[in-house]
């Protein structure tokens, strides 16, 4: 049953390949693979060179070969463009030859049998054994010569040798017979020099020769005024043994990678998975290697020759398929710039981006990152934060120098898609960045990492300040207090440096005057300001690209895994807006309206940050005093410590809330100034929690319970944490294709996965799994026949199939980007502190002595056995 499972699975990838077919249209196993002999035609005196002699003659049957040294009594009319009548003996000109139907290859037959005789002298030869259907009977008629070619290579496969091409004849352009030989035919190489050296003392390398002057062939012949041909000569005895059937699968002809197995590799690259762990794979699918066509090795080439052949022309390939792509899909738009012809700087975003961007692009983090390609070129995505607080990624760039006119170029590409500049920017010191920012977005708030300012810190001051006092705590406390004012905070700092003798130290008088650039306190009217606070959400961004690229990637490559980083990250949304919509909160507090109301109109991952809010207005928050205006009150909410924690009350009702550290909102006791106007329910808190998150806070929670209101006011009900405000159409929508066979491969898929479901649901049957194989067998067979009209294509084509673009134009516009290094891109030249190599020393894990246990020496050096040693001696 198992068997008969993995049969059908093995059925079901090569229906795949066909169905694939109106995508990529087959590749044909290319005979131009093999190594093709130099066999000359001596067009003059109508025979073969020496080489082809070798193949086509022998001593003892010289009589039975002498025609295919000349055409003999075969004329080609050059007038006419046809033969005479000489070949009557062989093609019966009244049209009695029955032409052959080539069978369709794609059923699994028997292979390698074959009878053994002894010639003249004593010598072994070997005639296959074939069905009927495939055996050869000279005079057979072909539609064309591809099917002839096809009709010969199934015969070979049965037969159990491979095959490759020989002397092709032409009279005025016009193939007029072509042969093919055994692959083993021809004489082996016994130089024991390489003659291409000019010293002619270099010994060749082993290898595996297989020649052993095999004299089997076929030669086919055109029929005038007709595309059709006809088997004109056949040799069917071999002088080695046939590969049996157990073998086969390791011949040339069954290593020949299919169109699904190479778009395999190709797709699977996107997922940083090379070759090798491909081939293992799709063994596994298959259920064995000896259903995989080719091995390993041939696995490797493949992705070699995708390599070689985009070469040079990567940049320009990589501009093709994103003009096309502009020109195929909704709103995509692309921005490049050269520098003598080479690739300089790219800037991409898609329709999704864009939207993403008009309704969630209020904050915007971009750094770079960088060995993602073989050209060093920096990699800048640009990412903000969506209405479940996950990252997204508004766009990208890729950068040839982290110059200070190449950010200005991106930023401007930037603008120019999106057509307006975010409220802040956050990113890390890089002087450049500064620079382009101040000059492409002069409105907008730009705001230093914090995490980059901070981690700095020990290699600052002295380890006794850092670390024998309360040093990083007070600093930290002043540092990230999102409740502080201006005046407040350099008060705090003053007297910060004063206790721990700070006033002289260089950076600290550094990052003072840089304070509005880093401190939350300066920030506090910057609207969304509290979103960010650090480079973190870029981190995380270009952590998930580098895990799915590699630094030896072509641009074409980084392209494919940064596709398949931006349909995971979508799918993501489209999960969490699923989530939003099917989960049912547990309300958990008396304000069940105000509850509901925030879980009908919010993404679940904010309500549950507002349902948070609405439980410690309950525990934590009070009403100190009120001050009634005209039409406004002034509240003082005094808001206290609790020992009722959030952690305790959800795990009790087996829920999660994810707070980080930039979302642990402001909890320390104190009072809070809440105004609130009784006609238009405007209300406004002095902790600004709605200013820098968007969220009402405790407090504001507090005073609407007093005044009794049932719900959220409308006007702060920010419509970036609204569920569903980007629809699933839009969020499914992939760029990933370039022109229309981009529709065509997706049937392709859903084909595939409708035969899969086939399988699941027969799997417990035997029966009706063994008649469903026969149907697939059939039908397979149906394909087959109609798919041999098919324009056959190069491996060539193939690729340029792939990769959506041709990648060998006739005038190259882009030139691959030089290979230049950029700060940060690891060059191992950077001058590294004291400190830095202490740590880097004290992460390596030191081995410990065999003799005495102690870690950071060996027993050649252990002092307890070269005491040992002399006490003996003495």
């Amino acid at each position: 049953m198992f068997d008969k499972f993995m049969r059908l699975h093995v059925i079901l990838i090569e229906y795949f390949t066909y169905i694939d077919i109106s995508i990529m249209i087959t590749v044909m196993d290319d005979l131009d693979m093999h190594d093709i002999e130099n066999n000359h035609l001596d067009e003059e005196n109508h025979q073969f060179g020496y080489t082809d002699s070798e193949f086509l003659h022998n001593e003892e049957n010289q009589s039975e070969t002498k025609d295919m040294n000349d055409i003999g009594n075969d004329h080609y009319d050059e007038e006419n463009h046809q033969f005479r009548s000489g070949d009557s003996e062989i093609l019966d000109n009244d049209g009695n030859q029955l032409e052959i139907q080539v069978q369709s290859d794609n059923v699994a037959a028997e292979y390698g049998s074959c009878k053994e005789f002894i010639g003249a002298g004593g010598s072994l030869f070997w005639i296959p054994v074939v069905e009927p259907g495939w055996i050869p009977t000279l005079g057979s008629i072909f539609k064309d010569i591809k099917d002839a070619i096809k009709w010969y290579k199934g015969y070979a496969l049965r037969s159990g040798f491979d095959i490759r091409k020989s002397t092709e004849r032409k009279k005025s352009g016009i193939t007029t017979s072509k042969y093919f030989i055994c692959n083993r035919g021809g004489l082996p190489n016994t130089s024991i020099l390489d003659t291409i050296s000019d010293d002619h003392n270099k010994q060749l390398r082993n290898s595996n020769c297989k020649r052993t002057n095999c004299k089997a062939f076929v030669a086919f012949k055109a029929i005038p005024h007709s595309s059709k041909v006809y088997l004109w000569r056949f040799e069917q005895q071999h002088n080695h043994k046939l590969i049996n059937q157990d073998c086969m699968h390791l011949s040339r002809a069954k290593r020949q990678l299919s169109v699904v197995d190479q778009a395999f590799i190709h797709k699977l690259s996107s997922a940083k998975v090379g070759a090798t762990t491909a081939y293992r794979l799709m063994c596994v699918i298959k259920g064995g290697c000896e259903f995989v066509d080719g091995l390993e090795i041939d696995w490797k080439n493949f992705t070699r020759d995708i390599n070689c052949h985009i070469g040079g022309t990567d940049a320009n390939l990589l501009i093709t398929k994103l003009q096309n792509r502009k020109e195929n899909v909704t709103n995509f738009t692309y921005e490049y710039r050269c520098d003598k012809k080479q690739l300089n700087a790219l800037f991409w975003a898609d329709d999704t981006s864009k939207q993403n961007y008009e309704l969630v692009g209020d904050v915007v983090s971009f750094d770079a990152t960088y060995r993602t390609n073989r050209y060093c070129m920096v990699f800048v995505p640009f990412t903000g934060i969506d209405n479940h607080k996950r990252c997204v990624t508004f766009g990208a760039g890729l950068l040839c120098r982290e110059d200070t006119n190449s950010y200005i170029w991106l930023l401007r590409s930037f603008l120019k898609c999106f057509g307006k500049a975010p409220i802040m920017v956050v990113t890390d010191q890089d002087p450049a960045m500064k620079k382009a920012i101040e000059i492409v977005f002069p409105y907008t708030k730009h705001r230093f990492c914090m995490w980059h300012i901070t981690s700095k810190l020990p290699l600052k001051v002295s380890w006794e300040t850092m670390n024998e006092s309360d040093f990083k705590a007070d600093f930290n406390s002043i540092v990230w207090d999102s409740k502080i004012v201006v005046n407040d905070f350099e008060m705090r700092w003053d007297a910060l440096m004063v206790k721990y003798k700070l006033q002289d130290n260089k950076w600290m008088k550094d990052m003072f005057d840089l304070r509005s650039s880093w401190i939350p306190a300066y920030f506090k009217d910057v609207p969304m300001s509290g979103l960010m606070r650090t480079t973190s959400r870029s981190e995380s961004e270009n952590s998930a690209f580098n895990r799915v690229s590699h630094h030896g990637y072509t641009l074409n490559n980084f392209m494919n895994a940064f596709e398949s980083v931006m349909e995971t990250q979508r799918n993501n949304q489209i999960k969490f807006d699923f989530d939003t919509s099917t989960i049912i909160p547990i309300i958990k507090t008396p304000l069940e309206d105000m509850e509901k109301h925030a879980s009908m109109v919010y993404t679940r991952t904010i309500f549950l940050m507002v349902q948070r809010e609405i439980l410690h207005s309950l525990v934590s928050c009070s009403q100190k005093s009120v001050t009634s205006g005209v039409v406004s009150d002034i509240c003082i909410v005094k808001h206290k410590r609790t020992n009722i924690s959030m952690k305790k009350v959800v795990v009790e009702k087996k829920e999660k809330v994810d707070i980080d550290s930039e979302w642990n909102f402001n909890t320390s006791e104190g009072d809070f100034e809440v105004e609130f106007n009784r006609e238009d329910l405007t209300v406004k808190c002095s902790c600004m929690l709605f200013e820098r998150f968007g969220i009402f806070c405790r407090h504001i929670f507090c005073i609407l319970k007093i005044y009794d209101i049932q719900e959220i006011p409308s006007r702060y009900i920010l419509k970036r944490w609204r569920r569903d405000i980007i629809p699933t159409t839009v969020l499914k929508r992939t760029f990933r294709y370039s022109d229309s066979s981009g529709n065509v491969e997706k049937v392709a898929y859903k084909a595939f996965s409708m035969l899969d479901q086939c399988l699941s649901s027969l799997s417990n049957d035997d029966k009706k799994l063994e008649e469903f194989m026969q149907k697939l067998e059939v039908f397979m067979t149906d394909i087959g026949e109609q798919g041999s009209d098919k324009v056959l294509v190069t491996k060539e084509d193939h690729i340029d199939k792939l990769y959506g673009a041709t990648t060998n134009p006739e005038v190259v516009d882009v030139e691959n980007p030089p290979m230049v290094k950029n700060k940060g891109s690891g060059t191992g030249k950077r001058l590294k502190s004291a400190l830095e190599k202490a740590t880097i020393q004290g992460n390596k894990q030191s081995r410990s002595c065999k003799t005495c246990g102690v870690k950071g020496h060996n027993s050649r050096k252990c002092l307890t056995l070269l005491n040992k040693s002399k006490v003996q001696s003495a």
